[in-house]
């Protein structure tokens, strides 16, 4: 892999986290409010359904923040690699 097929790999590595992490937080946002509309029902069953939601939310929430926090290290990555922190030899090391 040559230095500009590393960069461009990173970059789109980069641009699906951002991607996953956004969708990831839109689906959590509708699954607390599902939650919050199943909640105000008097019925077990539906209240069950209410607390999946809940957790539905906060599982996605998490992998939002996984999401985020990958993509900056990504981002990181490729940014030491544009500053030259890494030289040639390192990029073509196969392992």
């Amino acid at each position: 892999m040559n230095f500009q097929e590393l960069q461009n790999t990173l970059s789109y590595i980069q641009s699906e986290l951002n991607r996953i992490e956004t969708m990831a937080g839109t689906l959590s946002t509708v699954e607390q409010d599902h939650f919050y509309t199943l909640s105000n029902y008097d019925h077990n069953e539906i209240h069950d359904v209410a607390i999946e939601e809940q957790n539905a939310a906060r599982q996605l929430g998490t992998i939002k923040q996984m999401c985020l926090s990958l993509s900056q290290k990504v981002g990181d990555i490729n940014q030491s690699i544009q500053e030259g922190e890494f030289n040639g030899s390192e990029l073509n090391e196969t392992h």
